[in-house]
């Protein structure tokens, strides 16, 4: 897995410090950029759909599965990382838009792939995100520095019970020796995770962090889209909307109700629930 990851990071330095080569001939497409956008949390949570709705913005792009944090803490600097979201998205786009389990996420109609004056960039890996910032805490200060622009942070939050379950289910469990074990791994994970949001509060002011419930996201997506951005300064359209709002279907999937719970670990969990606001309107549910 080590060797894996240091590939694709000279991979993606190696692009980086290529990218102007693959702009030759073009207008700059980042001379009206207002905003950096970065997603940070938890996978499995919506941030997939919260990133493509907003890549369908004519005036955003934002790059699906680009470690941002990340490659600023190993030497990139600001245009190169815009160049390789920039480059990131259009092939997203090109591969149908598709994120995890097959699900496809293109807003049909939309400027997905053909953005038109950028005012948004930003990068959607939330679950590393969060993980850059608890073991390098000066990754912020860094990010901070290299990025010029206003910087906005979006947190997509799922039940805690379905994100862990989910998260228990897709991710090999190693060397555990039981599935319990496995869990408890998982509830420490996502409660870490929720430490490093806090952590971009304490570093930004707490208006650089939008909160978005994927259970109010698809029962009003409408309105929820539009504060979306708002928050990040954009006007939208109504066909905008209503465009979006045709591939967000159905209902939360409820998947904690799909494994065995120990009553001991749901006490765990609620528990650490009431140590973040954010999470609060679910202690209820």
């Amino acid at each position: 897995m080590r060797m894996n990851q240091t590939s694709i990071d000279l991979k993606y330095l190696a692009l980086g410090q290529l990218s102007p080569l693959l702009f030759i001939g073009k207008q700059d497409p980042f001379e009206n950029l207002k905003c950096f956008c970065c997603f940070d949390g938890h996978g499995r949570s919506g941030g997939t759909l919260v990133g493509s709705l907003l890549n369908a913005h004519p005036n955003v792009v934002i790059s699906n599965e680009l470690h941002a944090f990340r490659l600023i803490r190993k030497g990139l600097n600001q245009k190169q990382l815009f160049r390789l979201i920039y480059l990131s998205s259009e092939r997203q786009v090109a591969r149908g838009s598709k994120g995890g389990g097959g699900y496809t996420y293109a807003v049909p109609g939309q400027a997905q792939g053909s953005h038109d004056n950028l005012i948004v960039i930003g990068a959607r890996k939330a679950g590393a995100t969060a993980r850059e910032i608890f073991e390098f805490p000066d990754v912020l200060k860094k990010v901070d520095k290299k990025i010029s622009l206003n910087k906005k942070f979006i947190h997509v939050s799922r039940h805690p019970l379905d994100c862990i379950t989910t998260t228990f289910k897709k991710t090999p469990r190693g060397k555990l020796k039981s599935s319990r074990e496995h869990l408890q791994r998982e509830i420490g994970l996502y409660f870490r995770r929720c430490e490093s949001v806090e952590r971009i509060v304490n570093e930004f002011e707490s208006s650089s962090l939008l909160i978005v419930h994927l259970e109010e996201l698809i029962e009003s997506p409408t309105i929820e889209l539009r504060s979306i951005c708002e928050f990040l300064g954009l006007d939208c359209s109504n066909e905008y909307l209503e465009a979006a709002a045709t591939i967000i279907m159905g209902k939360p999937n409820v998947s904690r109700r799909t494994i065995e719970w120990d009553q001991d670990l749901i006490d765990e969990v609620r528990n650490n629930m009431s140590r973040f606001p954010w999470l609060e309107c679910y202690l209820e549910r």
